[in-house]
């Protein structure tokens, strides 16, 4: 039991650190799953896509991706 608990954790934790890691360009996949889209938060916490636009927050890249079934990246955080 102890071991399968250990391999359950390591698992865990290897998939908590993938999420967010960056992609060989820099980029960093939106984590869209913790949003309720189509409806975003209106709070200003602005990210770069790698499509060069500012998107006023994390949810509003998914909307975007989730609209044109496309797949922008966010380049950084913060504006462009």
């Amino acid at each position: 039991m102890w071991n399968f608990t250990r391999l359950t954790l390591c698992l865990l934790s290897v998939a908590v650190l993938a999420r967010g890691a960056s992609l060989p360009d820099g980029t960093i996949e939106a984590d869209c799953s913790q949003y309720n889209l189509p409806m975003c938060p209106r709070n200003f916490e602005p990210v770069c896509g790698s499509d060069g636009t500012n998107y006023s927050n994390e949810c509003m890249l998914c909307f975007q991706n989730m609209e044109r079934k496309s797949n922008i990246l966010i380049r950084s955080k913060g504006e462009c």
